[in-house]
């Protein structure tokens, strides 16, 4: 397990360093494969999208509040679901994405502050929407996410 001190930063510093302990410390730790993935891809946005203008177009850092709302939201889900695929988004944003085919997809944009806006494409339909994530997934979630993963 990796304790790390910080002296002479500022609090979102702080919390940010705090994020990645965890993230590196679930690294450590023996988990499921989906766990792990979720994990290393929540690292990897950490690491690619933390500082401003981190896609040479003047994207904003990504939040560490809107990595740790991503996490809780896909471990809150039901485990026969897929691990989605995570970006970083240039408004500070984190992007989940599941992705069946060319027909049948989910995107959610994560806030900080646990703002969830989400798009999906199910053959024709195109429905969006948003909700508040408290920690428990929102049955609109779990309705879209059968229809585009069809587990």
């Amino acid at each position: 397990m990796t304790t790390t001190q910080y002296a002479g930063v500022s609090d979102a510093a702080k919390t940010l360093m705090c994020v990645q302990d965890e993230l590196v410390n679930r690294r450590e730790e023996t988990v499921t494969l989906s766990s792990q993935l979720l994990a290393d891809q929540l690292i990897d946005v950490f690491e690619q999208c933390s500082l401003p203008n981190w896609d040479g177009d003047g994207a904003t850092p990504v939040e560490v509040e809107a990595l740790a709302v991503a996490k809780e939201l896909v471990e809150s889900l039901p485990s026969a679901y897929q691990v989605p695929t995570v970006s970083g988004e240039p408004d500070g944003h984190v992007s989940l994405e599941w992705y069946a085919n060319q027909r049948r997809l989910l995107s959610l944009s994560i806030a900080p502050h646990g703002r969830v806006y989400w798009a999906a494409l199910i053959g024709s339909e195109d429905p969006r929407g948003s909700f508040q994530f408290h920690g428990a997934v929102p049955e609109i979630l779990l309705l879209l996410m059968r229809r585009v993963c069809k587990q």
